[in-house]
């Protein structure tokens, strides 16, 4: 399919109203990522269930979601119908998609009898993005603080990305994963992994797409950068897409405490010290050449190292646990690849959290200046 043709596919795909909808309740989800039980009403049908799993999948096959998992049968699954309807892939907006059809799927209404908004009027999608994470995270967060981080989030992304027109969508993916960051985790685990590097494009994308691979719902996986760039970097996409792995990595954000804090393994690439120090996490810098500007081959090279790291890791993790290796099948829905090729195996949903704290405001950005890392 030419990239004309991909194109002309998803604006295909998302003519369909619901699926714009799908999109933005994906977007402020408190989990980052969300089965088909997830998004059914409740209580919701199989029948429901079953039919936003077909939404789900066509979003997928055009690159406008993509697969992180298959989600746990937790507890009772009467509220939709059977265990088999509570299991599942689990899914996340991709980059594109948020580019794309982010604030349309804000603008779009949540529910029948509500007013479509102009995907222009900043200030309208900012309220309904504040109103829906409200919603989300009322058990531990309050309406000020929700606003205050969504405003600080829409400020830190003014002037940095290319086109403005994503701000809205882009504003609502940030402060749903730092409400989430700031809000479930008051010490790290080990199940926690953020990858830093200096401009978030290149070998923190790459680290973390193929964490998400490989470790599928087991591991919760976060990126940032200590001086993050205005979008992906092109040839990196390109060569996780080789892969199957395009879909998975996201826009560059900028390092902020909540993430860190939350993290219970920091993985640095070559940023210096830019990243604080919390007791009882693990730091870990890797010395990886940066990608930026180098030839596809290079880029095979160092993705192929970073895969390598990325395994070794990851077996620390769950033999710390008590898990086995990695799994090798692929993860549900995953394009086949000859180098990334596990999948979510092993243990699936979320290590129970400890214990949910209120907090009182939004925490600021990271300059360059952090604090010292140890080493």
């Amino acid at each position: 399919m030419t990239p004309d043709e991909l194109r002309i596919a998803q604006d295909l795909t998302m003519a369909n109203p619901e699926r714009l909808r799908l999109v933005g309740r994906m977007l402020t989800h408190p989990a980052g990522r969300c089965s088909a039980a997830d998004l059914a009403p409740h209580p919701g049908s199989a029948d429901a269930v079953a039919d936003l799993g077909r939404h789900l999948e066509a979003l997928a096959a055009v690159g406008l979601v993509a697969v992180v998992g298959s989600a746990a049968v937790v507890g009772s699954a009467a509220v939709v119908g059977s265990a088999a309807a509570a299991s599942g892939p689990l899914y996340r907006v991709s980059s594109r998609g948020i580019a794309r059809y982010g604030a349309a799927a804000l603008a779009t209404p949540r529910h029948p009898g509500e007013t479509a908004l102009d995907v222009r009027d900043h200030e309208a999608l900012l309220a309904r993005v504040t109103e829906t994470l409200s919603a989300g995270f009322t058990a531990t967060a309050g309406a000020g603080t929700v606003e205050r981080l969504v405003r600080e989030c829409y400020a830190t992304l003014d002037g940095r990305i290319g086109s403005p027109a994503q701000l809205p969508a882009l504003t609502a993916w940030l402060a749903a994963d730092r409400l989430a960051a700031m809000t479930e985790v008051t010490h790290g685990s080990a199940r926690d992994v953020l990858f830093v590097c200096v401009h978030n494009t290149g070998r923190s994308q790459i680290a973390a797409a193929v964490t998400r691979r490989l470790a599928g719902d087991r591991v919760r996986v976060r990126t940032a950068g200590s001086r993050p760039a205005a979008e992906p970097d092109r040839t990196t996409e390109t060569v996780l897409a080789r892969r199957g792995l395009d879909g998975l990595i996201e826009f560059p954000r900028v390092l902020t405490d909540d993430v860190v804090r939350a993290s219970g393994v920091i993985v640095t690439m070559g940023c210096g010290d830019a990243c604080p120090v919390y007791p009882g996490r693990r730091y870990l810098d890797w010395p990886l050449d940066d990608p930026a500007g180098r030839p596809i081959e290079e880029v095979e090279r160092i993705v192929d190292d970073i895969t390598a790291r990325v395994r070794d890791l990851l077996a620390e993790i769950d033999a710390g646990d008590g898990d086995g290796a990695v799994a090798d099948d692929a993860a549900p829905g995953a394009a086949p690849s000859s180098d990334v090729d596990a999948g979510a195996g092993g243990r699936s949903g979320w290590l129970p959290r400890p214990g949910r704290r209120q907090w009182s405001g939004a925490t600021p950005d990271l300059g360059a200046e952090g604090r010292r890392k140890t080493r």
